[in-house]
């Protein structure tokens, strides 16, 4: 026998070797979460699925109203490409109205217009109007009436984002005047700002990355997190490290305070036995040193009443050493703005200092919710407050001018209903750079979570 016959049958004589499992088919690429899509988009998809059922024929043109110019810019682009992807060929069209808008249309040789106008409504983001067909039959001469197809009412509403609240909110430029300007009436349009995996314990902001704009900072029972002007999370740290407080409070309470000269962030939730002094680093926080009394402010200190979602009637202000004066009370919110402090008692009453070492203005009817900041940029703050019921529905929000007295003897600049939840956090922040400062409130749901929804001044 061969070599090479033997070498063969001996082979075959081998038993087989395992089959190998065949390689899993690889995984598809994640699409992204509707929800987590921007309000435009969303809006933008929802109304052009609307158009599509109706089988417009093509060219398509869209007239668009309402809202500010950027506001219908930026939904038209969206729009129009989600139009074009479906072959509908659409134009933008330029009109002073919607009537205007259907012999323009006929000019331009579209066979459906669509009609919509933009805004925001109680926190959403809403498009209404209308789609038809604008072809006209060459024996109707200049009576030109409207094809019966298609035709179709288009309404849809999305939840807002701080994306859309920022173009809804943009303001015309106005002409240099040489005369004094009369007070604009303030006007606040809402949009959810961030979602909290549990209730926020407090807020605070202010310039963490040196790029002119505030980060706003959320404390809850466990957590600080860190969130951008436009929403998205910049960073969290859990605080579990830190040694359990001997009374933590029933429900999520604490104190936050941006610091200064760099930038930290101070956090103390009752939760834990001392605090934590923070600095931004590169998407992350970095505990720099331990605290152990409550931060009202930059300034300012205080201490947990143990147990209870209270602060001490005492606040010590610079290092320390220094009392404030006419503190007599248990308070449940501290703010400071433009040399005013504002102190809330668990009652719904409330201390006014004009000055630090003036004795305060009895204040009543305020929530816990409340906050001193300038929204208008004139160099005096304004006090900004919720309701002052345990569970009011819906909960609100008023505005006050604080020209000395009792700032809510006289009607509120503005006021306006939030959405569900128990708004128990107000902070100011400039997210934009410009004078004028945002509101962001702090809710906490009834299912556990909570929500950041962010107040913007708009145009009168």
């Amino acid at each position: 026998m061969s070599r090479a016959l033997a070498a063969a049958l001996l082979l075959a004589a081998l038993p087989a070797p395992a089959a190998r499992p065949p390689s899993p088919p690889p995984a598809a690429p994640s699409t992204p979460d509707a929800a987590a899509a921007p309000a435009l988009e969303r809006l933008a998809q929802a109304v052009a699925t609307d158009v599509r059922a109706v089988k417009p024929e093509p060219p398509v043109a869209l007239h668009l109203s309402g809202g500010t110019p950027e506001l219908r810019r930026a939904f038209g682009t969206l729009l129009a490409a989600r139009l074009a992807s479906a072959g509908l060929a659409p134009e933008v069209l330029e009109a002073p109205s919607p009537e205007a808008a259907e012999s323009l249309a006929r000019e331009r040789g579209a066979r459906a217009l669509v009609r919509l106008t933009l805004g925001v409504e109680g926190a959403e983001l809403r498009a209404r109007g209308d789609v038809f067909g604008t072809w006209v039959n060459f024996w109707s001469g200049r009576s030109a009436p409207r094809a019966p197809s298609p035709a179709a009412a288009l309404a849809q509403a999305v939840e807002a984002d701080a994306q859309a609240l920022a173009l809804a909110a943009v303001e015309a430029p106005r002409p240099p005047v040489s005369t004094p300007e009369e007070p604009r009436p303030l006007r606040l349009l809402g949009a959810v700002l961030a979602r909290l995996p549990s209730p926020p314990a407090a807020l605070a902001a202010g310039d963490l990355d040196g790029d002119g704009k505030d980060e706003v900072v959320a404390l809850t029972e466990r957590a600080v997190h860190v969130f951008a002007a436009d929403g998205h999370l910049v960073a969290e740290r859990s605080l579990e490290m830190l040694p359990p407080g001997p009374a933590p409070t029933r429900e999520p309470f604490g104190a936050l305070a941006i610091l200064s000269g760099p930038p930290r962030i101070a956090a103390f939730s009752t939760r834990f036995a001392h605090g934590e002094v923070l600095t931004l680093e590169g998407g992350s926080l970095r505990g720099v040193s331990r605290l152990e009394a409550a931060p009202l402010g930059p300034d300012a200190r205080g201490a947990f009443v143990p147990g209870q979602t209270a602060f001490a009637p005492e606040v010590r202000l610079g290092t320390g050493e220094q009392r404030m004066a006419g503190v007599t009370a248990r308070f449940t919110t501290f703010s400071a703005a433009h040399s005013r402090v504002l102190l809330v008692h668990p009652d719904g009453s409330a201390s006014f200092f004009p000055r630090p070492a003036e004795a305060p203005i009895p204040i009543s009817g305020l929530g816990a919710g409340s906050a001193l900041g300038d929204l208008d940029g004139d160099g005096t703050p304004e006090l900004l407050t919720t309701s002052p019921e345990l569970n009011p529905s819906p909960d609100f929000l008023r505005v006050f001018k604080t020209n000395g007295g009792d700032p809510t003897v006289h009607e509120p600049l503005w006021q306006g209903p939030l959405p569900a939840g128990r708004a128990l956090q107000v902070v100011t922040a400039n997210l934009d750079g410009d004078k004028r400062r945002e509101v962001v409130v702090g809710l906490t749901q009834a299912d556990g979570t909570g929500v950041l929804f962010l107040l913007r001044q708009g145009a009168p």
